[in-house]
């Protein structure tokens, strides 16, 4: 999984990819993710739902914090870092990550059911 999304080019689009792969849950979790909500070492992350009643701590495996530590410092580096890591993502919908997704689950890898809903 870690080869196949290191290949992406885009540093959010590998990371943001990642986290439906170990938290078994779909894209749209991913517009609510903050920098605060990564460890500093990488090894937990918080999702969230928009009525934060269902927010959960994931373990990070760690073929995933590369690709996280890479979303992270492309985050930390834009002109605004304030606001949500993966929110350049969602502009059109997701449909630039949907098409990512779809091409990944079309090569094999084992992926979760709800992982292409957002």
């Amino acid at each position: 999984m870690a080869a196949a999304l290191a290949t992406l080019a885009h540093p959010l689009t590998a990371g943001g990819l990642s986290v439906p792969a170990f938290t078994d849950s779909a894209l749209g979790r991913l517009r609510w993710i903050r920098d605060l909500d990564l460890t500093p070492d990488i090894s937990v992350l918080k999702t969230h739902t928009p009525s934060h009643r269902q927010c959960r701590l994931h373990s990070v495996p760690a073929w995933a914090r590369p690709l996280l530590a890479a979303a992270r410092a492309h985050h930390r580096l834009a002109p605004s870092p304030g606001g949500y890591v993966f929110a350049p993502l969602f502009p059109a919908e997701a449909k630039h990550l949907r098409a990512h997704a779809q091409r990944l689950a079309e090569t094999g890898l084992p992926l979760a059911g709800s992982f292409l809903a957002c």
